[in-house]
């Protein structure tokens, strides 16, 4: 459960209550090519405007600049800027093998990103070439296609092969992320969904109500949140593709929290049902509620750990809030936090190696520490609140909410560099972020 809300709905809840394909593809070297906890080893690189059918250059330069944004956001990379091209080059071709590979290694990259795009029967279509400059070898090559109005994600995938052609694990660009909007005119919140650079944003609750910390499902196509829609604080989840909500969890007292499991099969969420709040195991349909911890104190917002076996947690057991962690049925109870102030808003690494939280101590800044609570890092120092962190599918990137410019907003930091990103989504304030998995071919 997030901090700055979980205060509210306490005390409104008192008060209530009491297509991809390979074409021509090499068997590029294995994918075992930068250790990318070390920043002085991005890899150099250079991403021109793609080539293009015959009065469709501006779509060649669109979807090169996307692929391009991309991999800076990545931050495994240094693109090549455009005034260090080779003085020869004027454009690529339709012909990848017209490509000047002794004056492209001029210019010190080791990898050129080529791509043709052409629009065919309706459909954009993007034949994508990732090249090592010294050898001229070919280490992807793949083909894309879809709609007009689906052209940012094949640009998008192409990203994430070029990655995870040179990494081992794919990039994050087709993921999206959801989080709670509003604005001051209305003062609702709904629910959205918006690609993890800002765009294509969506409204996916029409409750006129206030609908708050949604959680992506592992698969995407789920989202566990919390809504006022029904004038009490109750769990719902939205089926994206039906646009359906069903409940999840309408117990007398509070119902917050929902963390996924990994699998997808349960969820975890914090009852107040028997008095204080305390960690249950829920199906997705709202069946079979089986509690976790059993205290005195206030247990909330949990997180399970990639494998599914564990939970992460916020409790006050021993006075103010600190993050713990345990076994599903209660069992290798740990204190994880100890760095000072507060702590909250716990979330488990994909790769179940660290662990992201909230610490207050003056005001609210996101950290990060190892899976057994060593080496607690500050990742912001910023104006304002940080909150509600989540964790990218590849564990380099979290996202959260940030107050720092007066307003709330959407903000990325990578874990290893300290890059932070903001992104933007113009006419709302964003709380409450939840990034998704990656999104296959459409």
């Amino acid at each position: 459960m997030k901090r700055c809300d979980i205060v509210w709905v306490l005390l409104v809840g008192i008060s209530m209550t009491l297509g991809t394909s390979a074409f021509g593809q090499s068997s590029a070297p294995g994918a075992v090519r930068i250790d990318i906890t070390r920043v002085d080893q991005r890899i150099a690189i250079a991403v021109p405007d793609f080539a293009a059918a015959p009065g469709q250059e501006a779509l060649g330069a669109e979807l090169a600049e996307i692929v391009r944004y991309d991999l800076d956001f990545s931050c495994l990379f240094t693109l090549l800027s455009r005034d260090r091209y080779p003085k020869s080059f004027v454009g690529f071709t339709s012909d990848a093998g017209r490509i000047d590979f002794p004056a492209w290694g001029q210019t010190g990259i080791e990898f050129l990103v080529y791509a043709y795009v052409t629009m065919e029967q309706g459909r954009i279509v993007l034949e994508g070439r990732l090249f090592e400059v010294r050898s001229g070898q070919q280490y992807v090559g793949k083909r894309f296609t879809a709609t007009a109005d689906w052209k940012r994600h094949i640009a998008h995938q192409f990203s994430d092969e070029i990655v995870l052609a040179l990494t081992g694990e794919a990039g994050i660009a087709t993921s999206q992320i959801c989080f709670s909007g509003f604005t001051s005119s209305t003062g609702n919140k709904e629910i959205y969904v918006v690609d993890y650079d800002g765009a294509n944003l969506k409204r996916v609750t029409e409750h006129n109500s206030t609908s708050i910390l949604p959680q992506f499902s592992p698969e995407g196509n789920r989202i566990a949140y919390l809504s006022f829609k029904d004038r009490f604080p109750f769990l719902y989840v939205l089926d994206l593709t039906t646009g359906k909500s069903t409940y999840l969890s309408k117990d007398v007292g509070m119902n917050v929290s929902p963390a996924w499991a990994p699998d997808g099969s349960q969820l975890a969420i914090a009852l107040s049902k028997d008095a204080n709040a305390e960690i249950y195991l829920v199906n997705p349909d709202g069946s079979g509620k089986r509690r976790v911890t059993n205290a005195k104190s206030l247990e909330t917002s949990p997180s399970f750990s990639p494998d599914g076996k564990e939970i992460v947690f916020v409790s006050d057991r021993l006075g103010g809030a600190q993050i713990f962690a345990s076994g599903l049925d209660g069992s290798n109870l740990r204190r994880l936090s100890y760095q000072g102030g507060r702590s909250y808003d716990p979330e488990w690494s994909p790769d179940g190696k660290k662990i992201v939280y909230v610490v207050e101590s003056g005001g609210f800044e996101i950290y990060v520490m190892n899976a057994d609570g060593s080496d607690p890092r500050k990742l912001t120092d910023s104006p304002g609140s940080n909150e509600s962190p989540s964790w990218s599918k590849d564990s380099r990137h979290i996202v959260f909410a940030s107050s720092r410019s007066g307003r709330w907003e959407l903000w990325t930091v990578n874990v290893e560099t300290g890059m932070q990103r903001r992104i933007n989504i113009p006419g709302l304030e964003c709380q409450g972020p939840s990034w998704g998995p990656r999104r296959g071919a459409n």
